[in-house]
């Protein structure tokens, strides 16, 4: 006879982003990563001086810098070790309490963006004048 396995309930509903929490949740990350790098951008365009910082600063989002590109590639990975570490961290705090979870992934995900701007910032050329 034929034996036929029969997949569990659980596994057959998934757990991908079904409900509009999980979306807004996502949209939210998105929102806060560019706010973040908006007012990065923003405060280094005014330091430099820039006619209209806010333009610039927009502009600046999505452009590469004239770095080398090992110093690219090396800043691309500090910001894919925070993403990793902040998701592992939601991952190990999945059983806990959403605002634990939510304060732990925040906390690691800011110490995430805190070094790679530290990186860029050190390793950023600047002018001689």
């Amino acid at each position: 006879m034929l034996d036929v396995v029969m997949s569990s309930p659980v596994m057959a509903r998934g757990n991908a982003l079904d409900g509009p929490a999980d979306w807004a949740g996502f949209i939210g990350i998105l929102v806060l990563y560019l706010a973040i790098g908006y007012g990065l951008e923003l405060r280094a365009k005014r330091r430099r001086g820039a006619r209209q910082p806010a333009k610039a600063a927009v502009k600046g989002l999505f452009v590469e810098r004239g770095s080398a590109p090992a110093q690219t590639f090396a800043s691309r990975m500090i910001m894919l070790v925070g993403a990793l570490a902040a998701g592992a961290t939601g991952f190990l705090t999945r059983g806990a309490p959403t605002v634990v979870q939510a304060v732990a992934v925040g906390l690691v995900a800011a110490v995430g963006i805190f070094a790679w701007a530290y990186f860029d910032h050190r390793t950023e050329p600047r002018d001689e004048a």
